[in-house]
């Protein structure tokens, strides 16, 4: 079995949704967190990082003042260093499956973030996580590790690829 299991796909694809669909019912067993749109008026404004065990905050908006920025969107490094570093260190000395939604553009401005993102890799736990699609050397080299499989998401392969991370959940959380 493959220790490691990443989906990648454009934005919008589903990632998230399918995160939270398969890792649902194995609550007890998964630690980590996942990203959540914020939106106004049908409009995203940013994003919310919510851990397994309810915790969470805004990591990114509109408008948001920060020193840290990507695009439009000021960052909250504190929610992901915070919120985000602690979800993943509890996941790997307290859960049998570690999950990180997202590993993207904002959350790789914090090297604390990155450094945890390879200690959870590099762990006993089966890890699964989200990278958007689109070359990025810190994620390109994520993808590129040992015992890690890559999984594309697309709108046409929604369904198979949902059965295929439920069949590895399985073995994964079997498995600890």
């Amino acid at each position: 079995m493959v220790k490691n299991l990443i989906l990648t796909g454009n934005p919008g694809v589903g990632k998230t949704t399918l995160i939270r669909e398969v890792v649902l019912s194995l609550k007890d067993r998964v630690g980590g967190f996942f990203t959540q749109e914020l939106k106004e008026e049908g409009k995203r404004i940013g994003f919310l990082l919510r851990t397994f065990q309810g915790t969470e905050g805004i990591l990114a908006q509109k408008g948001l003042v920060s020193s840290v920025k990507f695009n439009k969107y000021g960052i909250d490094l504190k929610v992901l260093e915070g919120i985000g570093l602690q979800a993943l260190k509890d996941a790997l000395q307290n859960r049998k499956i570690v999950v990180i939604d997202e590993i993207g553009s904002m959350e790789v401005l914090s090297e604390p973030f990155r450094q945890m993102v390879l200690e959870c890799f590099m762990s006993p736990q089966p890890v699964l996580a989200t990278i958007r699609l689109g070359a990025q050397p810190f994620t390109d080299s994520v993808k590129k590790m040992s015992q890690t499989k890559v999984l594309a998401l697309t709108r046409k392969n929604y369904g198979p690829v949902k059965q295929e991370v439920k069949e590895w959940l399985n073995g994964a959380s079997s498995k600890c």
